[in-house]
Formats: C-alpha cells, sequence, structure tokens
C-alpha cells in the first residue's frame, strides 16, 4: 500500500500548487484497511482531516484508483501518532517486496453502503453543533428523525445555502442513529457518489448489486441532491430507490441548496421531496458565529482569545464553512510557524481571503451594464427576449455574477431580466457553474468580471 501511495501523491502534486502540496497533501501517510473497506488516511489532526476530505478526498480517490486499478473509498482522520518523520524521496519506483507480501488478488468493487456508517464524519455529531435562532427548527427536526419510529418526517428535506449546517446534521443523524440502534443500516452518501456508482455498476452489468445496496437499508442519507440536475438516468433509478424505501416504510433524508420546487429535476421527484417536512437553514447571526468558532477551538484544544473570535465572526457573515475553513488556515499556519494566534497573525494570514463585512452592495443593474459592456451588446439586451447566444451566453453571466455577488433570490433576479422565470435563472447560474470548471477563457472572464464589480 505504501508503494501505492507514493504513486497516487505523486499524481496529485503535478494537479495542485506547491503551496497545497505542502500543506496539505505531503503530511499524509496511509494506515490500515478498515472493515468497512475503506482506507485509513493519517492527517496531523482533525482541522486537517476535514479540510482534506472536503477539498482532496475526491481527487486523491481517483489517483489511487488509477494506480491500483480498483476505487477504494478513503478515510481521512487525525493522526493516532503524532510523529516527525524523515523526509522520503518522491520517487515513484516501486519497492521490491518478497512475492509472499502482495496480495493473490484485488476486489472488483468495494461495498456502496454499510451498517457500521460509512461515509460518516466522526466530528459532525449534534453535540458538536452549534444551534441558533438559524437553525433550530432543521436542528429540531433531524434530532426527532433520528429519535426513530414512528415515521413523522419523511422524507426529510433540508435545504440552505453552502456551509449553513445541513451535511453536518445528515452526519449526526446517522451517528444518533448507530450509536442508539446499532443493528439498522445506516447509508449516508452524496448524489455525485450515487451517480458514479450507479454509472460504474451500470457498467460493469450489475445493476441489481448496486440496486439491493440501497434498497435493503433502514435510513438512506442523501447530500446535495440538487446535483441529480440533468442527469436523467440517475434521476430515474433514484426515483425508484426513493419509492422502495418509502414504500417500506424506511427513514430517506435530504439536503439541497434551494427548494424543491426551485430544482430542475423531474417533476416526479420534486413532488417527492416536498411531500415529507421542507425546513431552511438561514446564515447565522454574530452571536452564533461567534460560538461556533469557540466551539471549534475548544474542540480542537486551540487558544483562541475573543477578540480574534470577534473579528472573524463579523468579517464573514454568511458562510459557517467559510468561517472554518479561516479558522483551519490560521491554526494550520500557527502550528507551522510555532507562534500564538492573535490578531497580527489573524490579519496576516488571511489579507487576501477575509471579506470587509462594510463592502458595498452591487446593485443588478451596476452588474448588467459591466457584463454588456464587456461582451459589447447594451443592457437592453440582457433583458430582452433574443436567444442567440450572442445574447444568451451574457446574459446567463450576468445572471450567475448577480446570484454570486447579491443577496438577491432567483425570482427577484429573474425579474431584472425581462420578468423571467425563477428556474431560468437557475439554469443560468447552474450551467454557468458546470462549464467553468472546463472551460479556462471563461474561469478567466468570471474572474475579471468579479474584480471589476469588487473595486
Amino acid at each position: 500500500m505504501e508503494e501505492y501511495w507514493v504513486k497516487t501523491v505523486a499524481s496529485v502534486k503535478a494537479q495542485v500548487s506547491p503551496e497545497v502540496y505542502n500543506l496539505w497533501i505531503k503530511p499524509l501517510r496511509p494506515g490500515n484497511n478498515l472493515a468497512d473497506g475503506r482506507l485509513e488516511i493519517f492527517c496531523h489532526n482533525d482541522f486537517a482531516a476535514d479540510y482534506v476530505r472536503s477539498h482532496y478526498g475526491t481527487l486523491l480517490e481517483s489517483a489511487m484508483a488509477v494506480e491500483r486499478g480498483t476505487h477504494q473509498p478513503l478515510a481521512f482522520r487525525a493522526d493516532p501518532e503524532p510523529r516527525i518523520r524523515p523526509e522520503k524521496p518522491e520517487s515513484t519506483e516501486p519497492k521490491a517486496q518478497p512475492a509472499a507480501t502482495l496480495p493473490t488478488h484485488e476486489p472488483k468493487t468495494q461495498p456502496v453502503a454499510s451498517s457500521q456508517g460509512m461515509g460518516l464524519l466522526e466530528r459532525y455529531t449534534f453535540e458538536s453543533f452549534v444551534v441558533g435562532a438559524c437553525n433550530q427548527f432543521a436542528h429540531a427536526a433531524a434530532s426527532r428523525v433520528a429519535d426513530g419510529p414512528p415515521l413523522v418526517y419523511n422524507p426529510l428535506y433540508m435545504h440552505g445555502g453552502t456551509g449553513l449546517g445541513k451535511t453536518h446534521l445528515l452526519h449526526a443523524i446517522g451517528h444518533k442513529v448507530l450509536k442508539e440502534r446499532p443493528h439498522e443500516k445506516i447509508c449516508y452518501i452524496s448524489s455525485e457518489k450515487f451517480m458514479t456508482l450507479f454509472i460504474d455498476y451500470t457498467r460493469m452489468g450489475r445493476v441489481n448489486d448496486f440496486k439491493s445496496q440501497f434498497r435493503g437499508v433502514d435510513m438512506l442519507l442523501v447530500d446535495d441532491i440538487h446535483f441529480f440536475a440533468g442527469k436523467k438516468g440517475t434521476q430515474e433509478e433514484f426515483f425508484h430507490t426513493f419509492n422502495a424505501l418509502y414504500g417500506d416504510a424506511k427513514q430517506i433524508v435530504l439536503t439541497s441548496d434551494s427548494l424543491p420546487q426551485d430544482m430542475v429535476l423531474d417533476e416526479r421527484l420534486r413532488s417527492r421531496f416536498a411531500q415529507g417536512l421542507v425546513v431552511d437553514l438561514h446564515p447565522p447571526d454574530l452571536e452564533t458565529r461567534v460560538a461556533i468558532l469557540k466551539k471549534k477551538a475548544i474542540m480542537e484544544g486551540i487558544d483562541f482569545q475573543d477578540d480574534v473570535a470577534f473579528f472573524l465572526a463579523d468579517a464573514i457573515q454568511t458562510n459557517v464553512r467559510e468561517l472554518e475553513g479561516a479558522l483551519i488556515r490560521i491554526f494550520a499556519l500557527s502550528s507551522m510557524e510555532r507562534v500564538p494566534i492573535t490578531m497580527a497573525l489573524v490579519k496576516e494570514s488571511l489579507r487576501n481571503t477575509l471579506k470587509n463585512p462594510d463592502r458595498r452592495v452591487i446593485p443588478i443593474e451596476e452588474i448588467q451594464r459591466t457584463v454588456a459592456t464587456f461582451y459589447k451588446i447594451s443592457p437592453m439586451d440582457l433583458r430582452s427576449n433574443k436567444r442567440s447566444r450572442e445574447f444568451s451566453h451574457p446574459r446567463q453571466i450576468a445572471m450567475y455574477l448577480c446570484k454570486k455577488l447579491t443577496n438577491h433570490s432567483y425570482p427577484e433576479i429573474g425579474e431584472q431580466f425581462g420578468g423571467r422565470d425563477h428556474t431560468t435563472v437557475l439554469y443560468a447560474v447552474g450551467r454557468v457553474n458546470e462549464k467553468q470548471s472546463e472551460d479556462s477563457i471563461l474561469a478567466r472572464q468570471l474572474q475579471s468580471l468579479t474584480e471589476m464589480l469588487s473595486h
């Protein structure tokens, strides 16, 4: 396994920046194969484990699969024996091993689901969740679902913006069920992973194995269900999985970034998602953000002063994940330089990432003017019904920037673009998000427009 890991790290090194490699990838080391089929990957601490899992987990799993010829999920966790290890050469030359140590075969696939909570993040529990006015209803609903039968809310559908606690509550439900009713089969999975596995099992002619894995659980927890938008085959399969579980009175919990009716999904799915309890999570207020930071600091044993906590909570106002990311970066820098966390250190380490809470509000009209000038058309063209690419492409860009740079809702943005329906704006935002990851020119244009509008 050490040989495969050296090759995996070398592959990932070529795909990330030197700063990312040295800070997050290089310190990782492989551990043991777990009973649920995952491979342990040890990190400096819990902060690093969470960060690597969310930002580079998929990249590392993919690179590992290429090197081994088979996919194996990775379990990122804090190193139980932290120590300074000598530098190892980054050669990808395989090490000589006795023939007896080589495995006789590789498993063709890994299990899809596990009754032991495969994929649940250890730190995402109800005990570590900070409750405030912004998430009190969602927390209560999640707690009730975790308490078990009789089914009251099925499905439970939690929605809200990025980094507001949806995933945390989803994992917390799984942990509580496994603790109180360990005999139950729990499956947590992201919608992206569901789709990937469905494709893989279909390619191998093992669709029935895929179906039996998901339709034989007592509770299905699916994260980011909006990822299914535009994936007709995956939607069809999930529709039948949903019906099978619902018909057998099995609990289903879903998370998304928007309401069921606002998603670009098959109407049958949207109606089923809305038939249970739909709860939303809002951005936390200042007091809740400070409480989140303090709780994270206590959990990690970090000496974190109140003035630093209030500074961060005041500067990062909408996204808990961004707030935690800032804390991770500060803690990593403090650990690397062996200096205490002070206000000066915070301002220096995050000078390029912290947002000014007093930044000006950008009007939609200004975004339309800037985009129109950039693409050499008029603002009126963006609000018109002209459908040629000359006008539709800038219109989608403008809608995307309105959603990214303002707090306006999809319907409000649509109204400013000639009274268009909110689903049109939703599609435009999703389309631009999807294209910019594979179109470097578009990505640079979006960066240029964002910088123009931010000054």
